[in-house]
């Protein structure tokens, strides 16, 4: 029997994987980006029911997976809904193209306490108050500062295609979404 072990994260992902289960993107402080396949989670009876949605914080208690990177869940422990995130359309695009940017710059399995850090701190902020152009330039700011890219004048895309990276489609929609207010040059 393989070893289980106990990580807390945010919900970052989910994709339906046959008809009753689904794969869990992660995003955790100790073990970073973590792939789970939570078996039968779709299913009217299953202990994940209520426990699986985006932007959850949670306590998961997997069983690594000897070969490659999708683990097996086991168990969650709901920590914390960021309920706050559904008031606001806007405020729910942002959280997700926050994690869209995090899991574009980070490499899976690798530990991120500072990304992990920022975002929480980033989904709090946006339970509580409504997005701003300000704040998507703070985050996509101190994104670029915490992995060495930053540079003056030197915006999110702009540090990105220096670096052939793709900037994450949501961007697009966010701006949309905040239109009415003007980016800052």
């Amino acid at each position: 029997m393989p070893d289980h072990r106990t990580v807390r994260g945010f919900i970052i992902g989910r994709l339906p994987f046959s008809n009753t289960s689904l794969i869990l993107r992660t995003l955790t402080r100790e073990a970073g980006r973590l792939t789970f396949l939570a078996k039968g989670a779709t299913r009217p009876k299953s202990p994940f029911a209520g426990m699986i949605d985006l932007f959850y914080l949670a306590d998961f208690l997997y069983a690594p997976s000897r070969s490659g990177e999708m683990h097996t869940l086991r168990e969650v422990k709901l920590v914390e809904a960021h309920l706050g995130l559904r008031r606001s359309y806007a405020s729910l695009i942002g959280a997700q193209y926050f994690a869209a940017l995090i899991e574009t710059i980070t490499e899976s399995g690798a530990p991120v306490p500072d990304d992990y850090e920022l975002f929480a701190k980033a989904l709090a902020y946006l339970c509580d108050t409504d997005i701003t152009w300000r704040a998507v330039d703070r985050f996509e700011q101190r994104v670029l500062e915490l992995h060495g890219i930053a540079q003056a004048n030197r915006d999110l895309p702009r540090a990105f295609h220096a670096l052939h990276h793709k900037v994450p489609s949501l961007r697009a929609d966010l701006l949309r979404q905040l239109a009415p207010t003007p980016p800052r040059d």
